[in-house]
């Protein structure tokens, strides 16, 4: 009995350094794995912190920026499943596209996420650096918990571009003519069309904007209270149906008189 326990001893030895071995080159493939986490002023990043970026121009979810401006902001390349995530992230906001030339990249909250190279010659920023945020007014650093963010696109046929206020999410953002300084005149059934956009305390913005631009209106019914720009009280339209760089509430309203609340950009 005790020979045959000194025969399978080896055997044993051998299994369990065979078993140590998976497990430490399976622990390496993982770290090899691209990571995304939150760092520093809450500022999206990989695992070598380098700093991530959205582009206004993607507002649709498509990414726009290629060619020259890609040498600039490279895009970041990856697949969902192969992701890694720090703590207070989700996989759920997470999803990959594909570019004009074929790669995939990978998008937050519908948002294409970036590098920067400030010279275009795909020698990125420091670690940690963020001087890609604010380029131009369309260029912003990632932050997982933004209130409103900016898109950038034709909002009426043969218009150019114009910077303007979404959600988080790219959902446009229109303000009314109809309504007075810090005053919501869009109440009962213009308010089930046009849903006020909630106002939350501090609210995070875009380091292009001014955080004076934005008040709170207090609204005489339970829909507030409502965020407001340079004054003008926000709103959603119910027929974009919250779809990312939807535009059909421009110049719409009877008197024709909401339009995205463009930010001079």
């Amino acid at each position: 009995m005790n020979s045959s326990l000194n025969y399978l001893k080896p055997l044993f030895r051998a299994a369990l350094v065979l078993g140590m071995l998976a497990s430490c080159e399976k622990e390496d493939l993982e770290d090899d794995r691209l990571k995304i986490q939150v760092v520093g002023t809450n500022v999206l990043a990989d695992q070598n912190q380098q700093s991530l970026y959205f582009f206004a121009g993607d507002v649709t979810g498509e990414s726009t920026c290629n060619g020259r401006c890609a040498e600039i902001w490279p895009p970041l390349l990856g697949e969902v499943y192969d992701l890694k995530l720090g703590a207070g992230l989700s996989k759920s906001d997470f999803a990959t596209i594909t570019r004009e030339d074929g790669q995939k990249q990978l998008t937050y909250k519908g948002w294409p996420l970036y590098y920067f190279s400030p010279e275009g010659d795909g020698v990125l920023e420091a670690p940690a650096e963020t001087l890609g945020d604010g380029r131009n007014g369309v260029f912003h650093v990632a932050k997982p918990d933004y209130t409103v963010l900016v898109g950038r696109q034709s909002v009426a046929e043969g218009e150019d571009p114009v910077v303007y206020l979404t959600d988080d999410r790219g959902v446009s953002l229109y303000h009314t003519t109809g309504d007075e300084e810090g005053i919501s005149n869009c109440k009962g059934g213009c308010a089930t069309v046009w849903p006020p956009f909630k106002a939350v305390e501090n609210p995070v913005i875009p380091s292009s904007l001014k955080a004076s631009d934005f008040t709170v209106v207090t609204r005489e019914d339970d829909l507030g209270p409502q965020l407001a720009y340079q004054g003008s009280p926000l709103y959603f339209f119910s027929n974009d149906n919250k779809v990312r760089g939807s535009v059909l509430g421009q110049g719409g309203g009877p008197a024709k008189n909401f339009f995205v609340a463009a930010t001079g950009n």
